[in-house]
């Protein structure tokens, strides 16, 4: 299994963790980039228009994708944030993960490479699971947990939306 990471700051902080078999992956990218506008470089659900998000939302349902939540919303993003990505890799050792892909901000990598290094330590799997930063530019996976994150946070019609993706949610204190 591979994993591709975001997350959402609206209410605390929520990590989105989208889980496909790498044989889907192809697939899902087709039809990721097709949905793409003329002149995008990527799917950004805060920048699309209702409609928009509807169908890009009804496309997400046909992938064979599922979605884990590591939600921290009583916690500080600098405590949170850690505390998701550790129960993530958790949960990544028991589904034989091998590739955790993590959306690229610069301003959380080395936290993050030193967390997951514990993590992936603590867990066994370091001779096993690879994990990297991507910009959502150059990885089309990462634009499905920034739409189920997106979602979720939004409330009212959205998180219905995006609710039958989303296989397990976690509340990390």
């Amino acid at each position: 299994m591979h994993a591709f990471v975001d997350e959402n700051t609206v209410r605390g902080i929520m990590v989105a963790a989208a889980i496909a078999d790498p044989r889907s992956l192809a697939y899902a990218r087709k039809v990721l980039t097709e949905l793409r506008l003329k002149g995008q470089e990527r799917l950004h659900f805060k920048s699309e228009r209702d409609s928009r998000r509807r169908e890009i939302c009804s496309a997400l349902l046909k992938l064979d994708v599922r979605v884990h939540i590591y939600n921290a919303a009583t916690l500080a993003p600098k405590q949170g944030r850690p505390r998701c990505l550790e129960m993530l890799v958790a949960d990544l050792a028991e589904l034989q993960a091998s590739r955790l892909v993590l959306e690229q901000d610069d301003s959380t990598m080395k936290a993050d490479r030193r967390v997951l290094y514990e993590a992936v330590g603590k867990h066994g799997i370091r001779e096993h699971l690879t994990y990297h930063h991507l910009r959502a530019k150059q990885e089309p996976m990462l634009w499905i947990p920034d739409a189920v994150a997106w979602c979720l946070a939004k409330g009212g019609e959205w998180p219905a939306r995006v609710r039958p993706l989303v296989t397990k949610t976690v509340d990390v204190r």
